[in-house]
Order: structure tokens, then sequence, then C-alpha cells
């Protein structure tokens, strides 16, 4: 992508989580948030949203948000000021492979494009998942992933002792993060959303530059170790508590602003 001159001079960026962190209990962003947003525009830091959510999801999610950059899909697809930055997809083998051992489970699988996901059949852990995400549905089509580019995968299953069995024969191909007691997002190794911010950081040649990170969940700790700064919500676990910089109140208390005004990135 073309680095912008504006691109170059932002003094900060502030990549947010969306569950737990920017949104409130109905998965929206409140008024105080996207006024936050805006005014770190105003006094050019670059917001961002580091999420596991397709850029389809996060577009809605931020329609009419002063927010047009995103790390998503843990770092599969990034954008910058609706320029693609990197994308990752996966091979067709990899994701036919791993659908084999899922079936054998019982566990179905939603495979997601930049713009639309489709699962392979409906199972309960994939109806709780999105009930809990406010969430539509998938689609269901046992062929969706062999006529589309797929950059993540969603693996549902409420079986964590099963988690090892998966992260064991795919070693060396996928990295699993179990995200919900009912799902574990599925990304090519290596990927993440630490791997998406260092990629941004990177091609805007903005290393220079002081960042980021509002978060809560055991996601976000890569995304922790990309930035200068990590900020944990109240809400958010003691394990993800201990390894923040600073931690704000929760996100149904004000926590992105109480948070951007301790470190003076908001007047």
């Amino acid at each position: 992508m073309k680095k912008g001159k504006a691109m170059n001079n932002y003094r900060a960026l502030v990549f947010f989580d969306l569950d737990g962190t920017l949104l409130d209990a109905e998965s929206t962003i409140s008024k105080e948030n996207h006024q936050a947003i805006l005014q770190l525009k105003k006094n050019n830091i670059l917001p961002l949203i580091a999420s596991g959510r397709s850029p389809k999801e996060i577009q809605q999610i931020t329609k009419g948000v002063a927010i047009d950059s995103y790390v998503s899909l843990n770092g599969q697809f990034n954008v910058v000021e609706n320029e693609v930055v990197s994308k990752h997809a996966i091979p067709l083998k990899q994701i036919q492979e791993l659908m084999a051992l899922s079936e054998s489970f019982g566990h179905s699988l939603a495979c997601y494009t930049e713009t639309e996901y489709a699962a392979c059949y409906s199972t309960a852990s994939m109806e709780k998942l999105y009930r809990l995400d406010h969430a539509p549905l998938p689609k269901i089509s046992a062929e969706f992933h062999k006529d589309h580019e797929i950059y993540m995968v969603y693996l549902f299953s409420e079986d964590e002792e099963k988690d090892s069995l998966y992260r064991e024969k795919f070693a060396d191909i996928f990295t699993f993060f179990r995200d919900s007691p009912y799902s574990m997002a599925v990304v090519s190794k290596g990927q993440s959303k630490k791997a998406g911010i260092q990629e941004i950081i990177k091609t805007l040649d903005l290393a220079h530059v002081p960042t980021y990170a509002f978060g809560d969940g055991n996601n976000d700790l890569g995304m922790f170790e990309a930035v200068n700064t990590a900020i944990a919500m109240d809400n958010a676990s003691p394990h993800v508590k201990s390894h923040a910089d600073y931690i704000t109140k929760s996100h149904l208390e004000d926590g992105i602003c109480f948070g951007l005004k301790h470190f003076e990135l908001l007047d």
C-alpha cells in the first residue's frame, strides 16, 4: 500500500479490542467511546480495532464512528485508512485436514472471508457463540470453503479437553485461540493480533511512534506484547491484568475514556 504523508504524521497509535473493551453490554460503541475516537483523530492519533471479528462485522459495528483501520480475524486481514496492509489466506488443503478431524469430534467449523462466513453444519455450541456475540448465525454450506478465499476458521467446541489434540496435530500449520467457552479461532501459524499490529507498524514506518492497546481477554496478550503500553480493562481476568502496564475502569464504566485521559491522549 502507499504510505501517505498523513499516515506518517500520527503522534500515536491506539489499538482497541472490541468485546469487553470498546463495546458495551449490547455489543455497541457507546456515545462516550464514539466521541473519544473522534477526539483521537482530531489529536492526530490513529485509532484501530484489533479483533478476531471479520472486516464486515467490524465495519458494521463501527458504522458512523471515525474508525477506518483495523487488525481483523486475529491478524489475518489488516487495513489502515480503508487500504489493505496485509492478508493471509489459508490453503484449502489445510482447511480440509482440520475439517476432517473436527467432524470426527462432531465439531462444526465456520470459514471466514473478508466479507462473509459460512458453517459446515449447525451445532448448539455454534448457536451459543453467535448469541454471546450478538452476531448473525452463519449460513450453512458444506462447499463454501472450496469456492472462497478463507482467512480464518472458527471451530465450535465446548470440549476443552480436546483442544490439545487439535494443537498437537496441527502444531506446524495453525495457531488456536480459545476465545470463548464455545469456540476456538484458528489462524495460520505465526498469525495473531500481535503479528497484525507489527505488520501495520512496519508497513507505515511508525516504529518511532508511541503505541497503546486496550484489551480484556487472553487473545489480547499478544496485542499487549506488540505495543509500548498495555492497558487492561477492570473486567479482565487477573491473568490478563498481570500482563498490563495499567488497569483502567471496566468497559461498562467508561474505562476507555478514563484510560485515554490517564495517558493524556484525550484533552
